[in-house]
C-alpha cells in the first residue's frame, strides 16, 4: 500500500488554542485535522509531519526525513504557512564541525497503523530549536527608523534587537522571498528525484504563495501549486466555515478540506 505525506504547521496537526468556550481539548492532535480525515476517508496510510508555529524553512527537513524513513510515499502535500516566522537555536558548542542528524529535532508522536505523526521537538539535550514571529505590538514597540544608509545608520546589528532586524530588514523583503523559493525548490527536487507528486497549497489567503514560485530558480518539475486556498475554495462552493478558536478551523471544516479541496487540487495536476 502506498502512503501520503502531509507537511505543515498547526493547521496540519489538529491544533486548538486553549479556549474555555470550546468543547475540543486544547493543543495538538485533535480531530480537526484534514490529514487524518483523508487517511480514514481513503483508507490510506498517512504520515503527518507538522509543528505549531513553524515556518516554511522547516519543510525540506521534514520531507527529507520522511523520504529517508518511508519508501512507499507516492504523494506529498505541503501546506505553505504564514510568512514572517523564523527559527532560532541554542547550540552550546558553537562547533561548525558538529553536524546534527537531519532527524535530531524530529519527534514521533502517538501514532496508529494508519496514521503516523511527527513534530519538531524543541529541546534535545542542551540543543534547542524553535520558531518565533513578530506580533503586532512588536511593530509598535520597535518602530522603523527611516534614517537609513547601509553601514552608517540602520540597520545596526550590534545595537538593534534581533526581532527588530528580522521585522524590518528580513521578513517580507526580497530576502525572505528568495529563501521561500529556495526551500520550495528543494522540496520539489526531493520529490522529483523520488518520482513523487508534490502539491503546494495554502489553507487561507493570509498564507501567501507567490506566482513566481513555480519558475524562480528553474521550473518546478514535480509540483502542482494550488490556484486557490482551501478556505476560499470552500466559500466559493457555499460552504460554511467555522473556527475552533481565533485561528484554527473546526473538524467539519477540515473534513471538507479532506473530502473536497484535496481532491480538487489533485485534479489540477
Amino acid at each position: 500500500m502506498s502512503r501520503t505525506l502531509f507537511i505543515g504547521c498547526s493547521h496540519s496537526m489538529g491544533y486548538v488554542d486553549p479556549n474555555p468556550h470550546s468543547s475540543v481539548p486544547p493543543h495538538p492532535w485533535n480531530d480537526n485535522n484534514y490529514a487524518e480525515t483523508y487517511a480514514q476517508e481513503n483508507q490510506k496510510k498517512v504520515v503527518i509531519m507538522a509543528s505549531a508555529g513553524a515556518g516554511n524553512t522547516l519543510w525540506p527537513r521534514f520531507l527529507a526525513y520522511a523520504l529517508e524513513k518511508y519508501d512507499d510515499i507516492d504523494e506529498v502535500f505541503i501546506q505553505s504557512t504564514y510568512w514572517g516566522r523564523f527559527p532560532i537555536a541554542m547550540n552550546p558548542n558553537l562547533d561548525v564541525d558538529n553536524i546534527l542528524p537531519i532527524d535530531y529535532f524530529i519527534e514521533k508522536e502517538k501514532s496508529s497503523n494508519l496514521i503516523e505523526r511527527y513534530s519538531l521537538g524543541l529541546y534535545q539535550n542542551k540543543f534547542v530549536e524553535y520558531y518565533v514571529k513578530p506580533e503586532s505590538f512588536d511593530y509598535d514597540n520597535l518602530p522603523y527608523d527611516r534614517n537609513t544608509a547601509p553601514l552608517i545608520w540602520e540597520p545596526d546589528t550590534r545595537r538593534n534587537s534581533h526581532m527588530y532586524i528580522r521585522m524590518w530588514h528580513y521578513s517580507n523583503t526580497h530576502l525572505e522571498q528568495y529563501d521561500y523559493f529556495k526551500d520550495i525548490f528543494t522540496c520539489d527536487a526531493l520529490c522529483h528525484y523520488n518520482n513523487i507528486d508534490m502539491y503546494l497549497w495554502n489553507i487561507n489567503d493570509r498564507c501567501y504563495i507567490p506566482t513566481e514560485t513555480n519558475n524562480w530558480l528553474t521550473k518546478l518539475k514535480a509540483t502542482t501549486i494550488a490556484n486557490i486556498d482551501a478556505i476560499s475554495y470552500l466559500k466559493t462552493n457555499n460552504k460554511t466555515i467555522k473556527l475552533a478558536d481565533t485561528e484554527h478551523y473546526t473538524k467539519e471544516t477540515h473534513d471538507m478540506i479532506a473530502k473536497e479541496y484535496i481532491p480538487y487540487i489533485k485534479e489540477k495536476k
